[in-house]
């Protein structure tokens, strides 16, 4: 027996037609924006014109599929609630509309999130990347206020890598996605300086980075920025470790 749990946004009851036939939708696409463990599609809704952005989540397998059956909610559910939280803290997040999740024999087998698209001219990394990007440094002040303005709100994201920062150059305004993955308590200033690690940015524009959010936060900023730097340094010898360990060439 086949089966699904849905829950749509208040906000986008009309595509609630949409959301039920999710599968043949996604399936139709050719629109993938991203492919790898989970796969990304922009899709439009004709009657509508507009866009969203739908992320399916990897079936779980071997004893996972039991987990996110019986343990734990969904990538998908997670996703949504998340965005919630985010957009009623005043974070910026692409809009939820909804997930939906389909069942076998009440085993979980697929998840679909849903959301509006936002529309954004590059992620952080292209900055982070050339050195020449226009605008680097009141960039990078931006992106530690808004990454101040998470902390502040008590929440962090515990995957901020560079493709998950979309940012639109009007207004340096900023955006996280790929949020399954937060944190939802008060930080200690080590734990701060440590939510930057992932950025895989150079100890000088980590450091402008870091010295900007003290400065924000009223904190030392010496101490911030060493255990920032500290922290992202860690974080790169651990990857680069595991990329040798496979022959893999390594960026410091």
């Amino acid at each position: 027996m086949h089966t699904h749990a849905y829950t749509l946004s208040p906000n986008f009851q009309k595509h609630d037609a949409f959301l039920q036939n999710i599968k043949t939708h996604f399936n139709a696409s050719n629109e993938s924006i991203h492919r790898a463990r989970n796969e990304l599609k922009v899709l439009h809704v004709n009657e509508i014109d507009e866009a969203l952005v739908v992320k399916s989540f990897k079936i779980p397998r071997g004893i996972q599929k039991y987990f996110y059956s019986f343990l734990r909610p969904s990538k998908a559910k997670t996703s949504y609630k998340n965005a919630c939280i985010l957009q009623e803290s005043g974070i910026e997040t692409p809009s939820p509309v909804g997930y939906i999740e389909f069942f076998e024999k009440g085993i979980l087998k697929e998840s679909f999130y849903v959301s509006v698209e936002w529309k954004y001219d590059f992620t952080i990394r292209e900055p982070l990347l050339n050195k020449t990007f226009p605008n680097r440094e009141a960039l990078f002040k931006a992106f530690a206020q808004f990454v101040y303005a998470l902390h502040e709100a008590h929440i962090t994201h515990k995957d901020l890598s560079p493709g998950n920062i979309l940012i639109q150059k009007e207004g340096l305004k900023c955006c996280v996605v790929d949020i399954n993955r937060m944190g939802f308590q008060p930080l200690s200033m080590k734990q701060r300086a440590q939510n930057f690690a992932k950025l895989w940015a150079s100890d000088e524009d980590l450091t402008l980075m870091l010295g900007h959010y003290a400065t924000i936060a009223s904190l030392d900023v010496a101490t911030f920025v060493k255990e920032g730097l500290k922290a992202s340094h860690a974080h790169k010898a651990k990857i680069n470790f595991k990329k040798r360990l496979r022959g893999v060439n390594v960026v410091d």
